[in-house]
């Protein structure tokens, strides 16, 4: 009683009757670039604060894109408490999820630089999240540089009309009142409060006594079915509206006069409490008990919650186990004497049994909330039947009458068979803020006529487990990968899905690829480079070993990077990241060796562009290796090469270098095929055609070397320079002494 004098004395002294504040306040988030919605990972959040007592609230939203390109749709989803929910591409959600969200807006807009308003009335305060993405179906696979990007920022403005006249009240104090209007109130619900009854009484008017009394908790009534109950009060004095608050937080009461004449009355808040009787330290390990054949487990523990009246329930305490993994976190038990954590809680069979726990904001939304529900696996059941009936809410705990939990998210577990004795429920991105988990146990035992009669068992043991994973329990299924990506400093996990797979845990698979095509696309890759083994035998055949290696090093590298790249069978001899560079490196690579060799450059001046072109090469590609300009400037510079070198021959020769046979019946076809292979690359590839067109682009470019390459000119044989008998070495380089020869002394040597 004592702590319950001190929190009103605390609340009497900070809380005024008429609040003051500011009337008007603007949030501005700058423009962010946005990007076409292939899964999750692709959305853009914006996160809006909204403060308490906002009669209005005006979302803005305007986009633009890029000079001279068409505008784009753009779809925003806006929520309140958590990051939106939905799933586009009519993908369907894995089993067990609950997706249900309250407080969900989605428009669509044009980045035309138009703006959009989505416009809500007394929205509830707190964190507001809005995801927003581009609507493109576009399935092409645009090659960097070679088409205009066209790109589309959206930027966000939100406004708030604060309510300026709102009036507290505090629990059992009747406030008199005197309006000719319409009035909003707000009082203070403790964390023990149980039900409030908001009573309106003594009410005189002029005329006639009408007025419509509505309430909500955490935000201001609307005329909406956002408002959680109203009741119409005429004559009829007192009016009472008994409600479920929301503990811990602030309530609003609306009192809206119909007949628009003065009226006078009393307003008083009266609370029901449910007093807080045991400490922590209550609970033990459980205890097996048999009793007349029937088993349970017994502790020290019964309720945490005792009442001055008898409508409270037992209440079950648990204390947040946060673990290493960004968004994982659980809820248990407190722990016994040896510090281990209780995994079966016994539960009431009278009455229900309530627990609640929290979700923090920003940093607990981005996962997956899971429920799992089970009947002791330990329970004796030869004798007796059990059954248990979970309700999950947000917010506020189910009421009693809720007894399907048609408000809330349902777990039913019974004993009929091994299948019935467990649950789970998931909860994707759950909202910021109280949830509270009703349980209620049935035991019977079925007759010979297949008649339920309850058993004498008063408590019934009962698994049960509360915790938050990223993506679905850390996985993404045999089809999908879970990452935590950032966006506008918030964190979310998510399942990238492969071959086709698609929804939120990578479990739909209404567009998934058979294993056949996707075997018969790695194969298509990786084997198609085989046709580089002509090419190679081909130049290791004309001494043209440098050229042979590097061909050699492209068909290994685009073998392992597509062997690593696929999305099933796959095969990674080494990091992707490596074996992308490999190939890249060694695909320009091979272009630049091809045009030397077809420069016939001298031996000194080939040895330089080769090294040159090697460390210039690994320099682009480590920079922007899907760059168009990694391609275009080697590529460039090559060909001006193999220009100049071959007008300085045709100067040398006088004759037209190379001749009309090794243009018509090589250059030619060879530069067909490499050019084709270009275009089919560049501007024909989708990512359904993907596997087909890029093989055909790997075997025209092996194909195309067969034609370029030219011939080694071997030089004519020469008559051999005479040799000194006693070296190797010419004669014209060094004189040898000979005595069949005079010397240069003795031909130097004066005449007689």
């Amino acid at each position: 009683m004592l702590c319950h004098q001190i929190i009103v004395f605390i609340l009497i002294f900070f809380i005024v009757r008429k609040t003051k504040t500011d009337s008007f306040q603007m949030q501005v988030l700058e423009a962010r670039q946005l990007y076409p919605f292939r899964g999750y990972k692709d959305v853009q959040m914006f996160h809006y604060t909204v403060p308490p007592e906002v009669a209005f609230a005006s979302f803005q939203y305007k986009a633009n894109g890029s000079f001279q390109c068409p505008p784009k749709r753009i779809a925003v989803y806006l929520q309140y408490g958590s990051f939106p929910v939905m799933t586009l591409q009519n993908a369907s959600y894995p089993d067990f999820f609950s997706v249900r969200r309250m407080h969900l807006h989605n428009v669509t807009l044009m980045s035309d630089m138009v703006p959009l308003t989505v416009n809500i009335s007394n929205p509830l305060p707190g964190n507001w999240y809005a995801a927003a993405f581009l609507l493109e179906n576009t399935e092409r696979i645009a090659q960097k540089g070679l088409f205009k990007s066209c790109l589309s920022w959206l930027s966000s403005t939100l406004k708030l009309n604060i309510v300026t006249n709102v009036i507290s009240l505090l629990q059992n104090e009747k406030l008199k009142q005197n309006i000719s209007g319409n009035q909003m109130y707000r009082f203070f619900a403790l964390k023990n409060s149980w039900i409030a009854s908001i009573e309106l009484k003594n009410c005189l008017s002029s005329g006639r006594c009408s007025v419509m009394m509505m309430f909500r908790r955490l935000g201001m009534p609307t005329f909406t079915a956002e408002s959680d109950s109203f009741i119409s009060c005429n004559d009829t004095s007192p009016c009472v509206l008994k409600v479920i608050p929301a503990a811990g937080h602030w309530n609003y009461v609306y009192i809206q006069n119909k007949e628009k004449e003065p009226l006078q009355f009393d307003l008083v808040i009266h609370t029901e409490e449910c007093q807080d009787s045991s400490s922590l330290n209550d609970i033990s390990e459980a205890v097996e008990v048999e009793s007349d054949g029937l088993t349970y487990f017994d502790t020290k523990y019964e309720t945490n919650f005792t009442s001055e009246n008898s409508s409270c329930w037992p209440h079950i305490p648990l204390i947040r186990i946060s673990l290493p993994t960004n968004l994982a976190y659980e809820y248990n038990l407190p722990p016994d004497k040896d510090d281990s954590y209780p995994v079966i809680l016994n539960v009431s069979n009278t009455q229900y049994t309530l627990t609640d726990f929290e979700v923090l904001p920003i940093v607990d939304i981005g996962g997956t909330l899971v429920i799992e529900l089970a009947v002791s696996p330990f329970m004796n059941l030869s004798h007796y039947n059990v059954s248990v009936s979970g309700c999950l809410s947000y917010g506020v705990r189910p009421s009693s009458e809720d007894v399907n939990c048609f408000s809330g998210i349902s777990l039913n577990v019974n004993t009929s068979s091994w299948e019935n004795r467990f649950a789970t429920r998931f909860v994707p991105y759950p909202e910021a803020g109280t949830w509270y988990f009703r349980l209620n146990t049935k035991c019977y035992i079925m007759n010979n006529t297949n008649d339920s009669i309850a058993c004498d068992l008063p408590k019934t043991p009962v698994f049960l487990r509360i915790r938050s994973t990223p993506c679905v329990l850390g996985h993404c299924g045999n089809y999908g990968t879970c990452y935590q990506y950032v966006s506008g400093g918030l964190i979310f996990s998510t399942c990238n899905c492969i071959a086709g797979w698609k929804g939120w845990g990578c479990t739909d698979n209404s567009t998934a690829l058979s294993d056949s095509e996707l075997l018969l696309d790695v194969l298509l890759l990786t084997l198609s480079n085989l046709l580089f083994i002509p090419a190679i035998i081909l130049s290791a055949s004309r001494k043209y070993f440098t050229e042979a290696f590097v061909y050699f090093a492209t068909m290994l590298s685009s073998t392992f990077y597509h062997a690593c790249d696929a999305e099933v069978y796959s095969y990674c001899l080494i990091r992707l990241s490596v074996l992308q560079f490999c190939d890249f490196y060694s695909a320009i690579l091979s272009v630049w060796v091809t045009l030397i060799a077809m420069a016939k450059l001298p031996n000194i001046v080939q040895s330089f562009t080769h090294m040159a072109g090697a460390v210039g090469v690994a320099l682009g590609v480590e920079y922007d290796r899907t760059g168009l300009w990694v391609f275009v400037l080697p590529t460039g510079i090559g060909l001006l090469i193999l220009f100049t070198s071959w007008a300085n021959q045709c100067r040398k020769k006088h004759v037209c270098y190379p001749t009309h046979r090794v243009w018509l019946f090589f250059l030619l076809p060879g530069a067909l095929l490499a050019l084709s292979g270009l275009i089919i690359y560049a501007f024909f590839e989708t990512k359904d055609n993907y596997p087909f067109v890029h093989s055909a682009w790997h075997i025209t470019i092996a194909l195309s070397v067969l034609f370029l390459l030219p011939r080694r000119e071997l030089n004519s044989k020469s008559t051999p320079e005479a040799t000194s008998s006693c070296s190797y070495i010419r004669v014209g380089d060094v004189v040898c002494q000979d005595i069949s020869q005079p010397s240069y002394a003795q031909l130097l040597a004066p005449t007689p």
